[in-house]
């Protein structure tokens, strides 16, 4: 029988998975950085245009909620703009995600050694599990739209007093403890879909991987062990904190021209890999954690010769 992995254990595991992988870690960061700096680009240009000759734009980023609203009406076409700028960019991305998720997960599970058996078990892995990965995510759908429900009820119910809000934390609180339920159940949807892309990754030699069956069964092992959701809220308790630090330190603070704003670009690049790193090292437990968990039998098929 395998041991039994406490909490600990699983944080061991994702700190040796960042240790002994950072190159794999590096390269999809950097991969990732140029992306993104791509789009802060264009994002920058649109609000150029539309803000370069405001003062009230630099109490807007201040974070004056009176100046926030006012640039929101006065500039609509140029928010849109960037709304669909943003929802390009999730979408590229998300669609990037389940290589570099299926590959990660390879990595993780197969554990080569060297750069280049590390690059070809990322790239086999990733092609591998890609689709799967494809067909998981459509399963989650149902989840996700009751996610929405939740929300949109919660939203419902704290109109007043969004509307009557003066400052940004009197905005916030309310939106926070509103949408409370939609987020555990968000994160409980998350860890599902997180196992059994695990499972999936293990077991990608198979010829039937049974999608809709590994879900539903991982959901059953999800809530049935309380560590998984602990260990996974963990990693988004360590994001949320990097997050608020940087936020807090960066708020407020002059840029001092060029140089300040890519000083201020190089610090946030450093909060980004540090943030990768936890998602990395939170998947190094999972798998670690994955690997003890039974699975299904095989089918095998057996091929009967029909006689004359």
């Amino acid at each position: 029988m395998a041991a039994r992995l406490g909490f600990v254990d699983l944080v061991r595991a994702g700190l040796r998975a960042v240790s002994r992988y950072t190159g794999t870690l590096l390269s999809v960061f950097v991969v990732q950085s140029l992306f993104a700096a791509a789009c802060m680009l264009a994002i920058a240009l649109v609000l150029a245009q539309a803000f370069a000759h405001l003062p009230m734009f630099d109490d807007a980023v201040d974070g004056d909620l009176v100046s926030i609203i006012w640039c929101v009406r006065q500039a609509k076409a140029s928010f849109l703009a960037i709304g669909g700028i943003l929802l390009g960019v999730l979408l590229f991305w998300q669609l990037a995600s389940w290589f570099l998720i299926g590959g990660f997960n390879g990595v993780l599970a197969q554990r080569p050694e060297g750069r280049g058996d590390t690059a070809r078990c990322f790239g086999a892995s990733g092609a591998a599990t890609y689709l799967t990965y494809i067909r998981l995510t459509l399963c989650s759908l149902p989840g996700y739209a009751l996610v929405l429900f939740l929300f949109g009820i919660g939203m419902s119910l704290i109109g007043d007093r969004v509307d009557h809000a003066l400052t940004v934390m009197q905005l916030l609180t309310p939106i926070v403890l509103a949408a409370l339920p939609a987020i555990v159940l968000l994160h409980v949807l998350w860890t599902v879909a997180d196992y059994a892309r695990i499972e999936l990754t293990l077991r990608h030699d198979s010829h039937d991987p049974g999608v809709v069956a590994t879900y539903l069964r991982t959901f059953a092992y999800v809530l049935k062990r309380p560590i998984t959701l602990l260990h996974a809220g963990f990693g988004w308790v360590l994001f949320l904190v990097v997050s608020i630090a940087y936020a807090y330190l960066a708020q407020g603070q002059p840029m001092y021209g060029a140089e300040g704003a890519v000083t201020l670009f190089f610090v946030r690049q450093g909060v980004a890999l540090l943030r990768m790193a936890i998602k990395v090292g939170i998947m190094g437990g999972q798998l670690e954690l994955g690997r003890t968990r039974a699975l299904p039998p095989r089918r095998v098929e057996v091929k009967v010769d029909a006689k004359t």
